[in-house]
């Protein structure tokens, strides 16, 4: 387990386990790089791994509550300009709390950041993400019919209604936002205990925040049908973080979404002049 403090050599000062230099007096550890710790994953105290993904968590899933309550007095004619509303102010809150944890952390952000090759690793994460996507729905189709679930279909909607700030919210800034949540968050937390626990409670997590509990009947068994589309989408993610950090992952994220918006959008304006 990465827990804990060690005593620097140099100065005495206590730090953090997974620092390869001591914040004091910036003596390196010489046996940092024996202990096998990936510098680009644990590079954040464990409490602000924990807030981030709270802030995730909780903020995105507390922010719909609120709205969904607002929304009784709202009406159902203005649904989807309520839930891009409620994106809006989800999304760009959860981002500013996530912000403001990391604002004295910039300068710890990992030298990959400035290097190119995560950035080009992560858009063949993004052609995995989606080809993945599709390879799963033919083949699950082949035995039994699925539609888009509950999730995607507002998604899908929501893009038709409001196309350029779906490329913003969902495309860029949403994808931002998850990443910092499950990968940063709660990844890197469960990644000081143990790698195979922080993989299957990061997919299994990730996947369930797009799963409608509330589906009854058909519906439930379509969503049951999709979950492990997003349950490969999680495992993929998490393999691109954990291998190139959150650069790679982020890029991934972004070109898998940014990929369906433009369809969806591409889609609704050829059936827009198919249609007349």
């Amino acid at each position: 387990m990465l827990f804990g403090k060690k005593n620097c050599t140099q100065c005495g000062s206590k730090y953090d386990v997974v620092e390869p230099t001591c914040p004091t007096c910036k003596c390196r550890d010489a046996n940092f790089e024996q202990l096998g710790i990936p510098k680009n994953i644990l590079w954040l105290p464990t409490w602000k791994q924990l807030v981030c993904f709270a802030i995730g968590l909780i903020g995105l899933n507390l922010i719909s509550i609120i709205g969904s309550i607002f929304f009784g007095w709202y009406g159902q004619e203005h649904y989807i300009t309520y839930v891009t509303a409620v994106n809006a102010v989800r999304y760009g809150l959860c981002a500013i709390g996530i912000a403001c944890v990391l604002i004295h952390d910039y300068h710890k952000f990992p030298p990959f950041l400035k290097k190119w090759y995560p950035w080009v690793i992560g858009i063949g994460f993004a052609v995995a993400l989606v080809t993945s996507s599709m390879m799963y729905n033919i083949i699950v189709n082949l035995f039994h019919p699925t539609t888009a679930n509950e999730n995607q279909q507002i998604v899908n909607q929501v893009i038709g209604s409001f196309p350029f700030t779906s490329i913003l919210l969902l495309a860029i800034l949403g994808p931002i936002v998850e990443e910092f949540t499950y990968r940063v968050g709660l990844y890197s937390f469960f990644r000081r205990i143990n790698k195979y626990i922080a993989y299957a409670l990061t997919i299994v997590i990730f996947a369930l925040i797009h799963f409608d509990f509330f589906a009854k009947g058909d519906d439930m068994i379509n969503e049951l049908l999709n979950l492990p589309s997003y349950m490969i989408s999680g495992f993929l993610l998490t393999l691109a973080y954990e291998k190139f950090g959150i650069a790679c992952s982020v890029t991934a994220h972004i070109g898998n979404n940014l990929y369906g918006v433009l369809m969806t959008i591409l889609l609704n304006i050829i059936n827009k002049y198919v249609g007349q």
